[in-house]
């Protein structure tokens, strides 16, 4: 067989393993499996965490604020359960984390004490002129 040959016998082979391969992928959809499930429940828990603690905020525009980012993440939730890539998972988890993390900043107590209160002013009356 010569180069031309083995050329071609490559081609064949790869225009047929990638037809049987697509075949069985292509009108399939794909099966929930036990660890995608599992990762979609840790996520459900996520957002409903997140969601818990967004109603103990007493801000109302920053609360509608977060509310809007926490609307947009359930959507892309929602299309995860539909079409499940594991790189848009990861990225709405980290993204997830981060607002979360922010919201908790947010309505935490200040880190430091609040200024020490002044004496009280001296009076201006017993000043000598």
């Amino acid at each position: 067989m010569g180069r031309r040959g083995l050329v071609g016998a490559l081609l064949v082979l790869t225009l047929v393993s990638t037809s049987v391969l697509g075949a069985g992928e292509a009108g399939a959809t794909p099966a929930v499996t036990a660890e995608r499930k599992a990762s979609l429940d840790v996520l459900d828990g996520v957002i409903s965490r997140f969601d818990a603690l967004l109603a103990k905020d007493d801000d109302a525009a920053h609360r509608t604020a977060t509310q809007a980012k926490l609307d947009e993440f359930k959507t892309r939730r929602d299309a995860l359960q539909t079409d499940y890539d594991q790189s848009r998972y990861d990225e709405l988890r980290v993204d997830l984390n981060l607002e979360y993390q922010r919201l908790a900043s947010w309505m935490a107590p200040p880190r430091t004490p609040a200024p020490p209160a002044r004496p009280a002013e001296r009076s201006t009356s017993n000043v000598q002129r």
